[in-house]
């Protein structure tokens, strides 16, 4: 059990994907519970929106991503110096002292895979991928009860 769970916590730290995989994977479980304890809606039907949430978060998380990347980018072209401090300081992991270890090494395994980027693409990378798998989730989540809602079953 242990090399198992020391595997997952391998992958967590440096896969991106496998970041994506388990956090859209927690939210669409929310998400299910949501729509289970709070529409009408039938097993079949929050299964269905399940599939098309995980789905749109799969593909939300690194569009969005991307394009915060992209837009941190501009600001570490202008601005070379005060991206460079806050690189440094998310590569130092400051401001997480406060936190248990665990947590503090997840929120660091977050930044891994962007190091070499300037800090404010870090910042536009993180908080792209952060937020758009829980956009895109609950655009379908909130559709759903009203997509299946009306059909007679």
């Amino acid at each position: 059990m242990r090399p198992a769970l020391d595997k997952i916590v391998s992958l967590y730290k440096t896969s991106p994907v496998f970041q994506d995989l388990v956090e859209t994977a927690a939210a669409t479980t929310l998400a299910a519970g949501g729509q289970a304890l709070l529409t009408d809606m039938t097993p079949e039907q929050i299964a269905i929106a399940s599939a098309a949430g995980f789905g749109a978060g799969m593909v939300g998380r690194p569009i969005v991503g991307r394009a915060g990347q992209a837009i941190g980018g501009v600001i570490d072209r202008r601005a070379p110096q005060s991206s460079q401090r806050l690189k440094e300081v998310y590569n130092r992991g400051e401001g997480l002292e406060m936190y248990p270890k665990e947590l503090r090494e997840m929120m660091m395994a977050k930044m891994g895979p962007y190091r070499d980027l300037g800090g404010y693409a870090q910042t536009g990378q993180l908080l792209g991928r952060g937020y758009g798998d829980n956009l895109a989730q609950l655009a379908v989540a909130v559709a759903a009860p009203g997509i299946f809602g009306e059909q007679e079953q």
